[in-house]
């Protein structure tokens, strides 16, 4: 992985400007027509789309009792999530998740360091849980709509299902179950009937030892609250104008699984390649070019799209735009040792600093980027 690397006088090759026609919006109303529809997609790109035409298109999936949509899923799963919706349950799994709430409120309710916190994202608003996080998500709000992103399951790596006691305390578990999640949608409703038919035949009382778990719940862990990404916006946009790129999340945030990059333009990438893993784009303001070997696709504003693992490719910036760019590694929150990987945090020793290996990596390459995330 070579990560990004902001340039506004890069002497990298510019992406090619495409033909005006893969740049014109449709004059259809979106519901009919996708302003993405008959653009040109290079072999390497994947997953194009307009968000708010998705929506519009795909807007019945959002209501009870469905609440969610897959937008893609490969190595990344990206999806949406309305309400209202809200469960009984705690989800506990190997991966991290990022959310940024579009439209209305949702709460996270988690466990941690042993304790119930209960989470509150607000309507334009981002947080990022990391590995390993007891977590329930709630969206009673009708009409709420969030994007949610998350990664593929790796061998042998299993999600658990929890229910407790009391909801509101988490203090003792009343039934859990573990199994491997490749498709949400046909892998838990069997999980969720063992748990009725358990509740049907008594709720026999059972013991659940969590040394035994085959998912390690992180219990060290202190989650930073979430933060508006317009704020974020505001406090960063002389760098952004500048064409810096800019860490969401910081360089201290305890997740290391996501990178999340919000950066601006006039700037270019280039050299670009992550052979494992996938980067979603989304254009929040102007456009950006993507140029791999199979053509160049013009990402307009709005839009969205996935470069496949092992595609080379380079980014040119108009200047004043905006965009986010995201990758999840799998291996970010597990430390390697002589018998293998571990899902385990890796401790630093006294007087030594927060472990930041992507970070450090970043800086040993991109030495002209001065961002430090600020402004969360």
């Amino acid at each position: 992985l070579k990560p990004f690397c902001s340039r506004r006088d890069s002497p990298g090759p510019r992406a090619p400007r495409p033909s005006p026609s893969m740049a014109e919006p449709s004059s259809e109303p979106p519901a009919k027509r996708s302003r993405t529809d008959g653009v040109v997609v290079p072999n390497g790109i994947a997953a194009l789309h307009h968000i708010d035409d998705w929506f519009e298109q795909n807007k019945e999936q959002f209501a009870p009792p469905v609440c969610n949509k897959l937008m893609y899923r490969g190595q990344l799963s990206i999806m949406f999530v309305g309400g209202p919706n809200t469960r009984k349950d705690f989800h506990l799994e190997e991966g991290s998740e990022f959310f940024f709430q579009l439209k209305g409120n949702m709460e996270l309710p988690t466990v941690q360091k042993g304790q119930r916190k209960l989470v509150k994202i607000k309507e334009g608003q981002v947080f990022c849980l990391p590995s390993r996080i007891p977590h329930s998500p709630q969206r009673p709000e009708t009409g709420s709509f969030g994007l949610v992103i998350e990664r593929r399951r790796e061998d042998k790596e299993m999600d658990g299902l929890i229910f407790y006691e009391d909801f509101n305390t988490c203090k003792k578990v009343r039934w859990e179950k573990f199994f491997r999640c490749n498709d949400l949608g046909k892998d838990l409703p069997p999980v969720i009937k063992a748990y009725q038919d358990w509740e049907g035949a008594g709720a026999v009382a059972q013991e659940f030892k969590e040394d035994q778990r085959p998912v390690s719940q992180d219990k060290e862990t202190e989650i930073p609250e979430p933060f508006s990404f317009q704020g974020f916006l505001s406090a960063n946009a002389e760098k952004l104008a500048a064409g810096e790129s800019v860490h969401l999340m910081g360089f201290d945030h305890p997740d290391k699984e996501f990178e999340v990059l919000v950066i601006g333009g006039r700037s270019e990438q280039s050299g670009q390649k992550a052979d494992r893993m996938e980067t979603w784009f989304y254009q929040l303001k102007g456009t950006a070019h993507i140029a791999v070997p199979g053509g160049t696709l013009a990402l307009n504003e709005g839009c969205c799209c996935i470069v496949t693992p092992g595609t080379s490719f380079d980014v040119a910036r108009a200047a004043g735009s905006i965009g986010m760019v995201i990758r999840q590694n799998p291996d970010g929150n597990k430390v390697k040792t002589a018998m293998g990987i571990h899902s385990k945090r890796p401790q630093r020793a006294a007087g030594v600093g927060k472990l930041q290996p992507m970070d450090l990596l970043l800086a040993a390459t991109c030495r002209d980027s001065k961002s430090k995330g600020a402004g969360r």
